[in-house]
């Protein structure tokens, strides 16, 4: 046996030892702009620019309602032959793995088990039965695009544009509205599945309810869900939003919590974190005009981050102001 010296730990022989990789870390962190400037913002304009003509493509040149039978018809027909080939692999989707919301590498998908769902329409537009019927991959950007002029909205919208509507019913669609309009999936009145053996039912509170009820939070494991019937309401033009500062997280949760429960609660509720001591609870009810002066259009291009503003407002001990809604709807996203 050797004498260790006891000056000598080990902690200080690992951290010699892992001297020269955290060096190259920092350099690679600090310098990062090398690599991100040149080549990682072109390289994503260029995928933005793609994808913006893809969508418009796919959801306008492309766009065909009528043809919506015939589009359940072929899903029909592509899972009675996984059935007649021997149903190898669970059935999922054919939408690349790449295009979900997820950092996940999904490795299930083959030819054999994906369907091809390809059903990106709105369908039609009831106000008196106050109801939209759209199919399952619309998107929330492109539901507001369409309801918002004809003066109408939904009740729980998130702020990503690219959500669709088949994803947020199936998953966890939340958002600052949901303390009084509940989850994405109750502003649902009714669905069409497309279940495992190629036939189609209708869900519903009146019909199927076991399979309407289980079909929020399953994420498509239950069938292919090809149209739904959504709530509608009527759209003001604007947003009249108040920012209550709030010391320490405690405060904060208390007056989130003091906000949402309320009796007559605000249309939108929504909680800041900024460090242990800076926090802003927001609120917003829905109006129909401005003050003039008073309006902040948070959805333009050199409009500051929303996170940012409402930090603005705990050195003036609060404040209001308007922003019209489709600009509130997309708050956190630059213009």
């Amino acid at each position: 046996m050797t004498e260790r010296d006891p000056t000598r730990s080990p902690g200080r022989e690992s951290a010699r030892a892992s001297g020269p990789v955290d060096r190259l870390t920092e350099l690679l962190i600090r310098f990062r702009w090398l690599f991100v400037v040149p080549i990682v913002l072109p390289a994503s304009k260029v995928f933005e620019i793609w994808m913006r003509l893809r969508d418009f493509w796919i959801r306008t040149l492309r766009s065909a309602p009528e043809r919506h039978q015939a589009r359940v018809h072929d899903i029909e027909r592509q899972i009675l032959r996984w059935r007649n080939n021997g149903m190898e692999g669970k059935l999922c989707t054919a939408r690349p793995w790449w295009m979900a919301v997820s950092m996940r590498k999904v490795k299930y998908k083959r030819p054999g088990n994906s369907i091809r769902v390809a059903l990106y329409d709105i369908l039609s537009l009831d106000t008196e039965r106050r109801v939209v019927r759209v199919e399952p991959l619309v998107s929330i950007g492109q539901l507001t695009a369409y309801l918002l002029p004809r003066g109408w909205t939904i009740a729980v919208v998130p702020e990503l544009n690219d959500l669709t509507v088949g994803g947020l019913f199936l998953g966890y669609g939340v958002e600052v509205s949901s303390h009084k309009h509940g989850l994405f999936c109750d502003l649902v009145r009714s669905c069409d599945v497309v279940l495992g053996d190629g036939g189609t039912v209708r869900a519903s509170n009146e019909e199927n309810v076991d399979l309407f009820r289980a079909l929020p939070w399953s994420h498509g494991s239950l069938g292919f869900v090809v149209a739904l019937e959504l709530e509608i309401m009527p759209a003001k033009p604007f947003v009249h939003l108040t920012y209550h500062p709030t010391r320490g997280i405690r405060e904060t949760c208390m007056r989130l919590e003091q906000e949402a429960c309320r009796r007559e609660p605000a249309e939108f509720v929504e909680g800041f974190v900024f460090s242990r001591e800076e926090g802003v609870v927001t609120t917003g009810i829905l109006t129909d005009a401005a003050k003039p002066g008073r309006v902040h259009y948070a959805h333009r291009w050199y409009s500051p981050w929303f996170a940012l503003r409402c930090r603005r407002f705990i050195a003036a001990g609060g404040g209001d102001e308007f922003i019209p809604l489709k600009h509130y709807y997309q708050r956190h996203v630059r213009g």
